[in-house]
């Protein structure tokens, strides 16, 4: 064999070992420290209750007129709750709350009085509102809406 065989055959040699020193160190010297598994789930679950103590924020009461077909004026006594995705967003909803009111008289001024009494029509009414404020908001802010005083005359 010639010398420069030879000393490829070294050069190959030291790149395998090189490798496979590598493949051992990651698989062996590399590792993350092991999880605490109770520790993770105490922190879970501490986590879920805070998310779940989210208290929702009160609107003051306040009337929409209804369209009506006929000549008599139909109105929405209205007082709701508005439930948060976080703690943080509750004063972002106290410093917004005009939103609230300008959207509910926009969609009230759309539906019927008839389309208000009745269970399905309290949920569209929920849904359009928390539609269109978390889009007016440009974040979802809006979790859920209780309806606390909900009259129409």
């Amino acid at each position: 064999m010639g010398s420069v065989q030879k000393i490829l055959v070294l050069i190959n040699l030291v790149v395998v070992l090189a490798g496979a020193g590598l493949v051992f160190y990651s698989h062996n010297m590399i590792k993350p420290a092991p999880t605490d598994q109770a520790a993770e789930i105490q922190n879970l679950q501490s986590d879920a209750a805070a998310k779940a103590q989210v208290q929702p924020v009160p609107m003051k009461k306040f009337v929409v007129n209804l369209h009506s077909r006929s000549s008599r004026l139909r109105y929405l006594d209205l007082e709701m709750n508005i439930l948060p995705f976080h703690e943080d967003q509750k004063e972002l909803i106290k410093a917004r709350d005009y939103i609230f009111k300008d959207i509910v008289i926009e969609i009230g001024a759309q539906l019927e009085p008839d389309d208000l009494e009745s269970l399905s029509g309290k949920i569209l009414l929920e849904n359009k509102i928390k539609k269109q404020v978390n889009a007016k908001l440009g974040q979802p802010v809006v979790k859920q809406i209780f309806f606390s005083g909900f009259v129409v005359q």
